[in-house]
């Protein structure tokens, strides 16, 4: 039986991210259900009850080095881990991961990736360094594609696939529909989504968006439900947004729960439209077949929003209310038949990933 080590964000109530983590799961199991799976997470016991599998703490060193020696693969990935933006710290732990699974002996493959940006000099360098070393490389878009080849990393070494959250099946949207009704939401009227991270300097980028989404919602006689993607996190951030939200004749909810996989897809299936910032709430409506818009901060949004012909009304630094109203007026209505084509063909890009990591091991 193969022994399989995965490190990524997970642990820290990040839907996107405990998204990933059980897309990656049950594709690896799909292809082989008898494989020995360990998670390096920020909480363990929550892991392990989530995922149902075995789980390290990622900062106790002695833990995450005697599942390395025991395995036969290290999966780094999904999600954005090497770029320094968010910290440098973070990139050099998983660096150091990288490299200690190498000494260890043990095979490394990225996993999906989106790679950068990596501003720093001198982190560019070691990611060319430690990068040079995986046995296998997919990304997410070609985007990182190409920041690979910037830092040295060789093309023939790279492949681009997409995101593993797109190998999630549509949930039913009945869970949802219950959610929102105990919110005082009546999902049989039109219910406009959004969901916001915090991002530093974004109180304009707020307050345009709460002018658009109560000007969307006298047009469209809809409600307002905002979603923290990752609770601990984003709750501040929509709460705010929800305060600067002018009086409207409909409600406008903030939904204050943790919810799993399934019913964040089920809330946002609800959904008339979706207007977000982070990634895979994008992601969980173009599953869900719902209209979505972005509001971009980061690259990996952009690319995303390209490849399934959706848009971006604007960036957190430029975005003005009457652009958001303009763009959701287009999409409102819209028929998601050219978007849910296009997310077909990624979701069998999206399964290769997990075909690659086997073929290292056989």
């Amino acid at each position: 039986m193969s022994n399989i080590v995965i490190s990524g964000y997970y642990g820290f109530n990040n839907a996107g991210d405990e998204a990933l983590l059980t897309a990656i799961l049950q594709a690896l199991e799909a292809v082989d259900p008898e494989t020995g799976i360990t998670v390096i997470s920020g909480n363990p016991l929550d892991t392990e009850i989530r995922h149902n599998v075995h789980a390290v703490q990622r900062f106790h060193a002695g833990h995450i080095l005697r599942a390395l020696s025991e395995a036969d693969l290290l999966i780094s990935g999904g999600g954005s881990l090497l770029q320094d933006v968010t910290s440098k710290k973070s990139l050099l732990y998983y660096l150091a991961v990288i490299a200690t699974a190498k000494l260890q002996g043990c095979k490394v493959m990225l996993f999906a990736q989106g790679i950068g940006p990596i501003r720093n000099s001198l982190m560019r360098f070691l990611t060319k360094v430690v990068c040079r070393h995986a046995d296998a490389i997919t990304v997410r878009d070609a985007d990182s594609a190409h920041e690979l080849q910037r830092l040295g990393i060789p093309t023939e070494k790279v492949q681009v696939t997409a995101d593993c959250v797109l190998t999630l099946n549509p949930a039913d949207k009945r869970a949802g529909c219950r959610i929102l009704e105990e919110a005082g939401l009546d999902p049989g009227k039109p219910i406009l989504g959004i969901s916001v991270r915090t991002w530093p300097d974004n109180l304009h980028c707020l307050q345009q968006l709460a002018t658009a989404a109560a000007a969307l919602s006298e047009e469209h006689d809809a409600q307002v439900a905002i979603l923290p993607l990752q609770y601990s996190m984003d709750y501040e951030t929509c709460d705010l947004l929800k305060n600067f939200m002018p009086r409207t004749k409909h409600p406008v909810v903030l939904l204050h729960q943790h919810f799993s996989t399934e019913e964040f897809l089920s809330i946002i299936g609800n959904f008339r439209l979706l207007i977000a910032m982070r990634l895979h709430a994008l992601i969980f409506a173009a599953i869900m077949q719902v209209p979505l818009l972005a509001v971009s901060y980061d690259p990996k949004v952009d690319a995303f929003v390209k490849s399934v012909g959706a848009r971006a009304a604007g960036t957190v630094d430029n975005l003005e209310s009457g652009a958001v109203v303009e763009a959701a007026d287009a999409i409102w209505d819209l028929d998601t038949e050219e978007q849910t084509e296009k997310i077909g063909s990624m979701r069998i890009l999206a399964r290769h990933n997990a075909e690659i990591a086997f073929s290292l091991l056989h």
